[in-house]
């Protein structure tokens, strides 16, 4: 089932996607809810973020060949620590949005790439779950860009603007509750290219162990999402740029690149 947030004549609701239409949906996508007979074409409903999360979780360096990529562009000995041990981190709610969105350049920043991502929606209030018990909290997955800011950048001490800019995370286009997490393709295309293709069968640690990890410590709760890695190598975005993240069995996210207005 792919589940849709939209907004068209001016309110918003969930929905279930089927082929260009989407059904509205009364009730819960966390709970219980009835799929109605309304319906709406695709292409003229604006698709919102999929979620509305109280927190945006990511792990990086997640695959050997992006470990390998961003050792040979970036600060060696940093990448080969930090990909050494499970390390979660926050990328703020208020850089998120939707399919169609506009990725904004920052003007300061000199270098912003993309990465295209599985994301895993939580589906339940989760604490202390173990990887076996994880997919009972999983509502779906979703794709996702981890527009990153490196470059002159590189050397900060968090990730507070080297990842969590404004509009450093697009998510969609919608929620795919049916799907096998470990054997997806994703692919990211920049104007059109193929830009990069992976196999989530490459992660290090597997969605169910990333579940696992982040609730040790940390209560998920429904509609949270977290990132689980880019599987290759990454460029650089310019304004006029398009970028997509496809992942077939889902779907694809589009977003343009533009500079900042000042």
């Amino acid at each position: 089932m792919k589940l849709a947030r939209f907004r068209v004549d001016g309110w918003e609701s969930y929905g279930m996607v089927e082929g260009d239409r989407v059904r509205v949906i009364q009730g819960s996508i966390y709970g219980e809810f009835t799929v109605t007979q309304a319906s709406y074409p695709l292409d003229r409903v604006k698709l919102l973020p999929p979620t509305q999360p109280t927190s945006f979780w990511a792990v990086g360096l997640n695959y050997a060949a992006h470990v390998a990529h961003q050792e040979g562009a970036l600060d060696a000995e940093r990448i080969r620590r930090d990909s050494a041990v499970f390390r979660p981190w926050q990328k703020g709610v208020g850089c998120l949005i939707g399919h169609e969105d506009t990725i904004v350049l920052p003007a300061e920043s000199d270098y912003v790439h993309y990465e295209g991502e599985l994301v895993i929606v939580i589906g339940k209030p989760t604490r202390r779950v173990t990887p076996e018990e994880a997919p009972n909290f999983i509502l779906g997955y979703t794709c996702a860009n981890d527009v990153s800011s490196e470059g002159s950048w590189s050397g900060d001490l968090s990730m507070w603007r080297r990842k969590t800019c404004d509009t450093f995370g697009p998510v969609g286009p919608w929620i795919e509750t049916d799907v096998e997490p470990h054997s997806l393709d994703i692919i990211t295309r920049l104007n059109g290219r193929e830009a990069d293709r992976g196999n989530t069968s490459g992660m290090t640690y597997d969605c169910y162990a990333t579940v696992s990890g982040i609730s040790q410590f940390i209560t998920l709760s429904p509609g949270d999402i977290i990132l689980t890695g880019a599987p290759g190598a990454v460029e650089q975005l310019h304004p006029g740029d398009v970028v997509e993240v496809e992942i077939p069995e889902i779907g694809i996210l589009r977003n343009q690149v533009a500079a900042e207005s000042t």
